[in-house]
């Protein structure tokens, strides 16, 4: 009687705490931001450095609030997709004011305030303001990537 007992009791212990979920016991990361650049000819729609017209070699990432120092970019040929990108913001970089050129012909102006944020036990990058300044752009709801619009 007292083994049925016991064994009653361990199951019944086990039972019990399997019902004690931590709602913190699920991976939700999004780690920083980065933003993604396409160049595309106001009149064609073409991308400016698949057509030739821009050189992948003359763009220039600038820091305005650093005097002018440089900027750390990515471009991304691959698969011909000609993509500029800028990032991670949200951790550490939380607000930038940068410029972006090829050549000497600023394309735009970028100003962005970004903050990690923890919410129900996850940690996110919230943006509290993107501007894209002296240019035309549309936000591909695919892709997520920035298509700049260039006047030539």
């Amino acid at each position: 009687m007292k083994i049925k007992s016991f064994i009653l009791l361990v199951i019944a212990a086990f039972a019990l705490n399997s019902c004690n979920v931590d709602k913190c016991d699920m991976l939700c990361f999004s780690g920083p931001l980065s933003l993604n650049f396409e160049l595309l000819d106001e009149a064609t729609g073409e991308n400016l450095f698949t057509n030739g017209t821009f050189d992948a070699a003359d763009i220039e990432v600038l820091d305005l609030d650093d005097n002018n120092s440089s900027v750390q970019y990515t471009f991304d040929a691959e698969n011909n997709r000609n993509i500029i990108r800028l990032g991670p913001f949200g951790w550490g970089t939380n607000i930038v004011n940068y410029t972006l050129k090829i050549g000497d012909v600023e394309i735009f102006q970028l100003i962005l305030d970004a903050e990690q944020k923890t919410e129900d036990c996850c940690t996110f990058v919230q943006v509290n303001t993107l501007e894209i300044k002296n240019t035309e752009f549309e936000q591909n709801s695919e892709t997520g990537v920035y298509e700049v619009l260039v006047v030539l």
